[in-house]
């Protein structure tokens, strides 16, 4: 009698066991077959995060200029990343949006050591770099920004600012910036702006580290 009652007993903590491994497969889609959710994540793009109002220039921003920066125009900004042994690493903490003697302007500021590359280019349809999803804006034109020299905040103490669309308040010609994270070490942003074509200028500002971008209304 004993042998038999061990053996129900075995049986019912195995069908136990075997329903709760069944109900915790019907609760994560990732292991669902049957589902139409991806397995592994997808990388967050800039609508996953709701709006935000964008910090102020900094009281120094409102005048800091770069005469090497001018005239502006509509044509490519790039400055090529340092080719020393000790490359840059930084990652975008802030984006700040306001007005510049009468001129949209757009700070990004960095964290970390060195002087990092970027580039800024019109692009038609942003999409995310290393995904390809759409990076919804605002605007009737885009600016995309692209900063070199990054640095994946795991591997490091500092934070870097959620993906996500930042509005502007006091940039009348601003709709939106959005801030699309990095890929193999270069950070995305894309700044909508109201009306096409308009000339633009790129700079570094240091202590602490920034790119300015300015753009005629």
């Amino acid at each position: 009698m004993r042998t038999r009652h061990r053996r129900l007993a075995a049986a019912a903590a195995l069908t136990a066991v075997a329903s709760l491994g069944l109900a915790g497969c019907g609760t994560d889609p990732s292991t669902d077959p049957s589902t139409d959710a991806p397995a592994t994540s997808q990388p967050a793009t800039a609508e996953s995060s709701p709006a935000a109002l964008a910090r102020t220039l900094a009281p120094e921003e409102t005048e800091a200029s770069d005469p090497a920066a001018r005239p502006a125009d509509s044509a490519p900004k790039v400055q090529l990343s340092g080719d020393s042994a000790e490359r840059a690493q930084l990652v975008v903490t802030e984006i700040r949006v306001g007005n510049f003697q009468g001129k949209d302007r757009v700070v990004f500021e960095l964290e970390g050591q060195g002087t990092p590359g970027y580039s800024v280019d019109y692009v038609d349809a942003p999409t995310q770099q290393g995904s390809g999803f759409p990076v919804e804006v605002p605007g009737d034109s885009f600016l995309q920004v692209m900063i070199n020299d990054q640095v994946l905040p795991t591997q490091t103490e500092m934070t870097e600012i959620p993906a996500g669309t930042v509005s502007a308040e006091e940039a009348t010609g601003v709709s939106g910036v959005a801030f699309a994270g990095q890929f193999e070490g270069r950070a995305q942003s894309v700044i909508g702006l109201k009306g096409t074509g308009r000339d633009f200028s790129a700079f570094l500002l240091q202590n602490p580290t920034r790119l300015v971008v300015d753009i005629d209304r």
